[in-house]
């Protein structure tokens, strides 16, 4: 068996004999190195929701808890930009190019965020005592609560800082007359610079969105 310690050049073919020798124990380690990349799984990808109510500190200003159990009224299907009619989460690099709406490549929410917005609205009410119903289901002069949602990502200002934005347009009416109109923009601190920390942050700025709004619903009964 030939090897590199049995091995016997002659004067003028050492050189050449070493060199192909060498040739030949780089490829050798290069295909090694090809074989152990294409054995290490690809990165599993992620999904995420608004997660339970539990996971609302008790304490937090955000937490759905003063709206009584009288609260009724209609949640119209939520209207989205084509950028957020899927599953995609979304982020933005403020630094770089804040023009630029960006998908992570291994985390997805479980549903568009208009399903789970529409899913959370129906978890918080029916928590707090209320009730979303359907328009079928609703008496004439039941407030009916349209949104429209234009942004719903994570935003970094640096490489390791970044925030959930919220914005969007609101309209309550009632009796088939429009009662209030607004914008809102809700910005949250994303604890970690990653879709985990922009899961979380989003999370939080929805459950103070549905707790302005069943505030302003409240109001004008």
């Amino acid at each position: 068996m030939f090897s590199i310690l049995s091995a016997d050049f002659s004067k003028n073919g050492s050189s050449r004999g070493l060199k192909r020798l060498l040739s030949g124990l780089l490829t050798l380690l290069a295909i090694a190195s090809m074989s152990a990349c294409s054995s290490n799984p690809a990165p599993l990808k992620q999904q995420y929701d608004l997660g339970p109510l539990a996971a609302i500190p008790a304490s937090s200003v955000n937490a759905v808890t003063s709206a009584p159990a009288g609260l009724r009224f209609v949640l119209a299907d939520i209207q989205t930009t084509a950028a957020l009619d899927s599953q995609a989460m979304l982020y933005r690099l403020q630094y770089e190019n804040a023009q630029q709406l960006k998908a992570y490549a291994y985390a997805r929410w479980s549903m568009p965020p208009a399903q789970l917005i529409q899913q959370r609205f129906k978890q918080q009410t029916s928590a707090a005592g209320g009730l979303v119903l359907q328009r079928n289901q609703a008496a004439p002069d039941t407030p009916v609560l349209q949104l429209e949602l234009d942004e719903f990502s994570q935003v970094f200002s640096s490489a390791s800082s970044s925030h959930a934005q919220l914005n969007g347009r609101a309209l309550i009416s009632k009796n088939g007359k429009v009662l209030r109109h607004r914008q809102f923009q809700i910005q949250l601190p994303a604890r970690q610079a990653d879709a985990a920390g922009g899961a979380t942050a989003l999370q939080l700025a929805v459950d103070q969105l549905i707790a302005e709004l069943q505030q302003e619903i409240l109001q004008l009964n």
